[in-house]
C-alpha cells in the first residue's frame, strides 16, 4: 500500500494533532497523525530537555511501527523504523540509530530494491553528517548512496546525494574534493536541466566565500538567487538569501548585506524554525549595528523575543549575543559585558560548532580589546584561535590581527610577530585571489580588444572596394527595412494587448455583474422555498384547526349521523393536512414520498377506528415520490376506501386483513389497490349507480386524476386504481 497520501495537514499544533488522535480510527491516518506528533518533538532537539523529547518522538514513532505491523502497510512500517532511528541520533545514541537504518537498507537490499536503498544510506549520511568523528564512516554512505543510484541509471537522484555529499566536504575542510563533485553535478545537471542548479551555485559561492574569492562567490551567490527566483524554488530560499548575504558582508558592502539579511529573516519567520530565525537576525543585527541603527537593531530583537521567547540554552546565547551588539554601539558598556558573559557562559554549556563559538569568543575578544582590557581580550581570542576549524578567511585575518593586537600590548612580542605574519599571509591569500580574479579579466579584455581591432581591419579593407560599399549599404537598407517591420508588427501586438486586456477588463466586470445577479437570484430562491415551506406549514395549521372546530362542534351534535359525518370529514381533512406536513417537511417541496404518507395514514385511521388486532393492514408500497398535484386527490381516495373497508367490511367486529398496494407499472403510470377480506359487496351493487358520498368522491377524484377506477367483488371488496404521472419522471429520487 502506498504511503503519505498526505490525508493529515501539515504544521497543526500538537494541541490540534492530539484532538485528532482521540478521534482517528486504526488505520493509515492514525499513522500519519503519529508521525506528524513525533515530528513536533524531534524539532526540539536544541531543547534543554533533548533526551526526553528525543524519547517522546521515539514512542510515537513505535506506535506507529506497530499499528503498521498490525495492518501490513510496509511503506508505513520502513519510514516508522527510519524515524525511530533518527530520534535516537537525535539524542546521540548513533549506535541505536544506524540499527534501524542497517536494519532498512538490509530489506531493501533483499529485494533488489536500489533505489529505496540508496535512499536509505544517503538519509543515514545527511543525518550524522555534523559528527566529524564519523567521517569514514559518513564518506561510505555516501559512496554507497551514489553507486546504488548510478546503478539505477537515475541520474537525477545521483546528482541530489553528490550535492549533498559537497556540503559534508565542505564542512570536513575537504574543498579539493568539493570542487571534483561540483563539476560531475554541474556535468549532470546539463543533461537533465537545471532542476538543482541554483543549489549548486549556492554551494559554489559557499567554497569561493571560504576560499576569500569574494567576487567569485558574490556571482555564484546573485546567480542562485536569480535561478531559484525565477524557477520559484522556494524550499531552500531563505539559505539561498543567506548566502548572498554572507558573501555582500565579506565584501563590507553592509546596505546589500543587511538587504539580503532581512529577506532571509522574512523567509525564516514563515518557516517558524526558530534556531535559524535567530540565527539569522545575529547576522542582520550586526549589520544594522554597522549601520549605526542601533535603535533599529534593538527594536527587533525586542519584538522578536516576544514573538520567539529564547528557552533553550543555544537560544539564550544568540539573543545575548544580539543585545550584546546593541548596547555596545549604544555606548551602553556595562550592559554590553553583561550580555556577552552571559553569551559566553551559555555557548559553554551547549559547545555549539567551532565556526559560532569562534565568533562569539572573537566578539567578546574585540569588545575588550576596543576597552584596552587586552588580558581578557587575549583570553577569549585564545578561546577563538583554538575553535577556528574552517572559518571564513576574513574572520581568521581579523583574528590575527586582534591577537596581534593583544600579545604587543602585554609584551608578548614573539607571539606578536608570529600573528603579524599569519595575518599577512591571510591578506595575501585574499589579495592573491583577487589578483587572480583581475588576470581572468584583463585577459579577457585583451582577447576582446584583438578581436575588435581585427574586425576594424577588415571594414578598412572593405571600404577600398565600390563593391564591398554597396553590398554594406544594401545590407543597411535591408537591415533598416527588417526592423521597421518589426517596429510595426511589435506595434501591432501591444495594440492587440491592450485591446484584449480592455476586453478582459469588460469581461470582468460583466463576470462580477453576473456573480451579483446570481446570488440575488439565489437568495430570492431561498426566500421563495422558505415562503412556500411556510404556506405548507399554516395550510396544515389550518386543516388542524378546522378538525379542531369539527370535533367542538361534534360535541354538541345528538344525531348519530351528524357525529358520523363530522367524523369522516375530520379523516378527510387529515389525510389532506397530511400531505401539506409531508411537504413542510421534506427538501423537495413539490413532491412527496408516498410510502412514509400511507403508513402514516394508515396509523391515523387506525388509531381513529380502534381496530385493534382485529383488523390486520398489508401495506405493499413502494417508494415513488408523486407531485402534490396527485398526492390530496390519492390521499382522499386512500381514505374513503380504508374507512369503508372499516366500517362495513367486518361486522361484528370479524377479523380481517386490509391489502394497500402501491406501485409503478411503467415509466409514468402507476397502480393502486385497496382490497379486504371482508362480506363484500351486495349482489346487486352497482358502483356506476351508486349514489353515496364515498363513492361519488372517489370517483370525481380519479376523474380529476384521469384515472381508471374500478370496483371488484371477488372474496371481499377490492378498488382499483391506474393513473399516471407526467410530472413524476422529472422528479429526483
Amino acid at each position: 500500500m502506498a504511503m503519505g497520501q498526505g490525508s493529515v495537514p501539515r504544521n497543526l499544533s500538537q494541541k490540534e494533532l492530539f484532538k485528532l488522535l482521540q478521534g482517528s480510527k486504526q488505520d493509515s491516518d492514525r499513522i500519519e497523525i503519529l508521525f506528524e506528533l513525533g515530528r513536533t518533538y524531534m524539532l526540539q532537539v536544541n531543547s534543554d530537555r533533548k533526551n526526553y523529547k528525543m524519547d517522546t518522538a521515539a514512542e510515537f514513532f513505535n506506535c506507529a511501527l506497530r499499528l503498521s505491523d498490525t495492518l501490513k502497510l510496509k511503506g508505513f512500517w520502513f519510514e516508522s523504523t527510519l524515524l525511530v532511528g533518527e530520534a535516537h541520533l537525535n539524542k546521540d545514541d548513533t549506535a541505536g540509530g544506524k540499527k534501524r537504518f542497517f536494519e532498512v537498507a538490509a530489506i531493501y537490499h533483499a529485494k533488489g530494491d536500489v533505489q529505496r536503498e540508496a535512499r536509505t544510506w544517503l538519509r543515514l549520511a545527511r543525518k550524522i553528517a555534523w559528527r566529524k568523528e564519523y567521517t569514514p564512516e559518513i564518506d561510505g554512505y555516501f559512496d554507497k548512496a551514489i553507486k546504488l543510484y548510478t546503478q539505477a541509471g537515475n541520474i537525477e537522484k545521483e546528482a541530489y546525494a553528490r550535492s549533498y555529499l559537497t556540503e559534508f566536504l565542505l564542512q570536513t575542510g575537504r574543498s579539493y574534493l568539493m570542487e571534483k563533485e561540483l563539476v560531475r553535478i554541474v556535468d549532470i545537471n546539463s543533461k537533465i536541466g537545471d532542476k538543482y542548479l541554483a543549489y549548486d551555485y549556492y554551494t559554489l559561492s559557499s567554497l569561493a566565500r571560504y576560499r576569500g574569492a569574494y567576487e567569485k562567490a558574490l556571482l555564484y551567490a546573485t546567480k542562485c538567487v536569480e535561478t531559484a527566483e525565477q524557477k520559484k524554488d522556494s524550499l531552500f530560499l531563505s539559505s539561498f538569501y543567506g548566502e548572498l548575504a554572507l558573501v555582500n558582508d565579506e565584501l563590507g558592502r553592509v546596505a546589500e548585506s543587511s538587504y539580503w539579511y532581512r529577506k532571509a529573516l522574512e523567509k525564516r519567520i514563515d518557516e517558524k524554525d526558530k534556531i535559524t530565525i535567530l540565527r539569522t537576525a545575529r547576522f542582520l543585527i550586526r549589520q544594522l549595528v554597522k549601520l549605526k541603527k542601533n535603535r533599529d537593531a534593538l527594536t527587533l530583537m525586542d519584538s522578536l523575543c516576544a514573538v520567539y521567547p529564547p528557552k533553550a540554552v543555544w537560544e539564550k546565547a544568540v539573543v545575548a549575543q544580539c543585545y550584546a551588539y546593541c548596547f555596545d554601539d549604544l555606548q551602553q558598556y556595562p550592559k554590553a559585558e553583561q550580555y556577552f558573559l552571559t553569551m559566553a557562559a551559555s555557548y559553554r554549556n551547549v559547545v555549539p560548532d567551532n565556526e559560532t563559538y569562534c565568533i562569539a569568543n572573537m566578539d567578546i575578544g574585540r569588545f575588550y580589546l576596543q576597552r584596552r582590557q587586552f588580558k581578557k581580550a587575549k583570553g577569549y581570542l585564545d578561546t577563538a584561535l583554538a575553535n577556528k576549524g574552517a572559518d571564513r578567511i576574513i574572520d581568521l585575518r581579523e583574528l590575527y590581527q586582534m591577537l596581534f593586537t593583544a600579545d604587543s600590548a602585554l609584551g608578548n612580542h614573539s607571539a606578536a610577530v608570529k600573528d603579524l605574519r599569519l595575518y599577512e599571509l591571510l591578506n595575501d591569500s585574499i589579495y592573491n585571489e583577487r589578483k587572480s580574479r583581475q588576470i581572468e579579466e584583463l585577459t579577457i579584455q585583451y582577447e576582446t580588444q584583438k578581436k575588435e581591432q581585427s574586425i576594424r581591419l577588415l571594414k578598412n579593407e572593405k571600404q577600398l572596394q565600390q563593391n564591398e560599399l554597396t553590398k554594406v549599404r544594401n545590407t543597411i537598407s535591408w537591415i533598416i527595412g527588417v526592423a521597421l517591420l518589426f517596429i510595426v508588427i511589435i506595434g501591432l501586438l501591444v495594440n492587440n494587448a491592450r485591446i484584449k486586456q480592455r476586453t478582459n477588463q469588460a469581461l470582468q466586470v460583466q463576470q462580477k455583474q453576473i456573480e451579483k445577479k446570481n446570488e440575488s437570484l439565489q437568495r430570492l430562491v431561498e426566500e421563495k422555498e422558505w415562503l412556500v415551506r411556510e404556506i405548507h406549514h399554516r395550510v396544515k395549521n389550518n386543516f388542524h384547526m378546522v378538525m379542531g372546530l369539527l370535533g367542538t362542534q361534534a360535541a354538541y351534535l345528538k344525531s348519530n349521523e351528524a357525529i358520523q359525518a363530522v367524523a369522516e370529514s375530520q379523516q378527510r381533512i387529515q389525510a389532506m393536512s397530511l400531505v401539506h406536513q409531508k411537504l413542510y417537511q421534506s427538501e423537495n417541496m413539490s413532491a412527496i414520498n408516498m410510502a412514509d404518507y400511507i403508513h402514516e395514514l394508515v396509523d391515523y385511521l387506525k388509531d381513529s377506528f380502534q381496530t385493534g388486532r382485529k383488523v390486520k393492514f398489508n401495506l405493499q408500497i413502494e417508494p415513488v415520490k408523486l407531485n402534490i398535484s396527485h398526492c390530496i386527490p390519492l390521499g382522499l381516495i386512500l381514505n374513503e376506501a380504508i374507512t369503508n373497508a372499516l366500517k362495513h367490511a367486518f361486522p361484528g367486529n370479524r377479523e380481517g386483513v386490509i391489502d394497500i398496494l402501491l406501485k409503478k407499472t411503467s415509466d409514468d403510470h402507476y397502480l393502486l389497490s385497496v382490497k379486504d377480506n371482508g362480506i363484500g359487496l351486495p349482489p346487486a351493487f352497482n358502483s356506476n349507480k351508486q349514489a353515496s358520498m364515498g363513492m361519488k368522491l372517489m370517483r370525481g377524484l380519479s376523474d380529476d386524476l384521469d384515472a381508471s377506477f374500478k370496483v371488484n367483488n371477488n372474496g371481499g371488496t377490492e378498488i382499483l386504481l391506474n393513473f399516471t404521472d407526467d410530472d413524476n419522471s422529472e422528479q429526483p429520487n
